[in-house]
C-alpha cells in the first residue's frame, strides 16, 4: 500500500542482525562477521542500527552503507509490540509499524507513510475478505452518543493459513482518528451477504498510547543514528550482503 517500491527492500533489511538490548548511543567499533562471501562475488555492507525499548514495544532504525562507506538505499524504521514473537501471532490482534524513507528527500517523518501492519488470528477460517473496524469508546464525551463512526481496513487470510490474516493502514490516519483517546476498540467483521447480516468474529482494544510513544521516540533515535553513521566504517557492523551464496 505505502511505498511499495521501497518495501521490496524489506525482506533484505529484516535479515540484518539486531541487538538484544537498546543501543541509543554508538560505542566502539563493530567486529566483522565471521561469515565470508564467495571469492567470485565479494560484497559487503555496513549495517548501522539504533534501538530503544519503550513501554509498549521496541523501536529500531537501520541504515545501510556500501563497503566503501557510501549510503545504500533508504532508512528503515520498525516498531514491534512488547512480547513480539515472529514465530507466533499474538491472537487475536497484533500490530507492527514499518517505514522506509530517504533522508535526503524526506527530512521529516510523514505519519501517513508509516504503515501499520495488522495481523489477526481466530480459531476458525477467515472469510475471503473481512473488515477490522477501529472505534472510539462510547459514549463520546462530552456530547454523549452522537453516532457510530469507525476507521476500517480490509483483512485478507493467508493462503497457507486461513485462521490468520493481514491488513494495513496509515499510522497517521489512525492517530488522527484516535485524537483525545489512549485506546480504541476494534471489531473484526464478516461482511453481510444475501443470507444474513454482518457477523462479529473477534473484538478487543488497541493501545494508542504505545503507538504515540513510538512516534515520540523517532527524533531521538534519528539523532543517535546520525551520530553513529558519521563514521559508518568505524561504528557500524560489516556484514556479508544477503544475496550472496556464503561458504
Amino acid at each position: 500500500m505505502l511505498l511499495r517500491h521501497s518495501l521490496k527492500l524489506l525482506p533484505l533489511l529484516l535479515m540484518l542482525p539486531t541487538g538484544a538490548e537498546a543501543r541509543r548511543v554508538p560505542v566502539g567499533k563493530a567486529q566483522a562477521s565471521s561469515v565470508t562471501p564467495t571469492k567470485t562475488n565479494p560484497s559487503w555492507r555496513y549495517s548501522c542500527d539504533v534501538e530503544q525499548a519503550l513501554g509498549g514495544g521496541t523501536i529500531s532504525l537501520s541504515r545501510l552503507y556500501t563497503d566503501d562507506g557510501k549510503p545504500d538505499a533508504g532508512d528503515f524504521m520498525r516498531w514491534k509490540p512488547r512480547g513480539y514473537d515472529p514465530q507466533k501471532t499474538q491472537r487475536p490482534l497484533e500490530l507492527e509499524l514499518g517505514y522506509i524513507w530517504e533522508p535526503a528527500t524526506q527530512p521529516t517523518v510523514d505519519l501517513r507513510k508509516i504503515e501499520i501492519k495488522v495481523r489477526v488470528g481466530i480459531d476458525a477460517d477467515l472469510p475471503e475478505v473481512a473488515w477490522i473496524q477501529m472505534q472510539r469508546p462510547f459514549p463520546v464525551e462530552p456530547y454523549g452518543v452522537i453516532g457510530s463512526t469507525a476507521l476500517s481496513t480490509q483483512v485478507f487470510p493467508y493462503t497457507h493459513d486461513l485462521h490468520n490474516g493481514h491488513g494495513e493502514l496509515p499510522l497517521g490516519d489512525l492517530l488522527a482518528y484516535a485524537e483525545g483517546y489512549d485506546a480504541l476498540d476494534w471489531t473484526l467483521i464478516r461482511p453481510s451477504d444475501r443470507l444474513g447480516g454482518d457477523k462479529e468474529l473477534a473484538r478487543g482494544t488497541i493501545d494508542i498510547t504505545a503507538l504515540r510513544q513510538a512516534v515520540t521516540a523517532l527524533p531521538t533515535l534519528r539523532a543517535a543514528l546520525a551520530q553513529k553513521t558519521a563514521q559508518p566504517k568505524a561504528r557500524c557492523e560489516r556484514i556479508p550482503w544477503p544475496d550472496l551464496v556464503v561458504e
